[in-house]
């Protein structure tokens, strides 16, 4: 007959167990950022040319291309212009270094972007694709 010790775990259990966690998490958390995303109003290009600060303070969604660095502040952030996937002029974003420090021309990327107080477009999130 075999002993068994109360509350002891055997190994292959934990080796089957651990990974499903580690895999329902991730899936999870890649759910709610993409809803995330997918929840906020696509960026008004035409709104923001005729009156930037009439946005200021709202949240909105924008896929763009990367078109030129503008600026760079090691330890701040950069000055984009991007070009809107959806057609129409480019446009200046902030991108703060908290938010991303690897940026290069021609990449594309889904961004959460904020319309600060003087109309200053601000990324708050951003991920490639």
């Amino acid at each position: 007959m075999h002993s068994r010790t109360p509350g002891k775990v055997k190994p292959v259990l934990l080796a089957f167990l651990i990974p499903l966690i580690v895999i329902v998490t991730a899936v999870v958390f890649m759910v709610a950022r993409s809803r995330l995303h997918h929840s906020l109003e696509p960026f008004n290009q035409a709104a923001y040319q005729h009156s930037p600060t009439d946005l200021a303070g709202n949240h909105y969604s924008l896929d763009a291309q990367v078109d030129a660095q503008l600026r760079w502040d090691d330890g701040f952030g950069r000055m984009l212009s991007v070009k809107p996937m959806d057609g129409g002029n480019r446009l200046s974003v902030f991108v703060p270094d908290s938010v991303a420090t690897d940026l290069h021309m021609g990449q594309r990327f889904h961004m959460n972007v904020l319309v600060k107080d003087k109309g200053l477009i601000q990324v708050e999130e951003l991920d490639k694709y």
